[in-house]
């Protein structure tokens, strides 16, 4: 039950990019900056390209 609390407000971000921020910090916090940068990548690339991709197939309708 300890553990849901302790991650209750990274999967209220979403289900996607929470688990992805909660990877970001406990990889630091834990001393695994290799692992969290890469989690940091992911979730800049999902935030950035999704968006954009949602973009290009809405408008490959229009």
């Amino acid at each position: 039950m300890s553990r849901f609390k302790r991650l209750a407000p990274y999967f209220i971000i979403g289900p996607i990019s929470g688990p992805l921020l909660a990877g970001v910090v406990i990889n630091f916090r834990e001393g695994r900056p290799v692992l969290g940068s890469l989690y940091a990548i992911a979730l800049t690339l999902y935030t950035l390209l999704l968006p954009s991709f949602t973009a290009k197939l809405s408008l490959n309708l229009v």
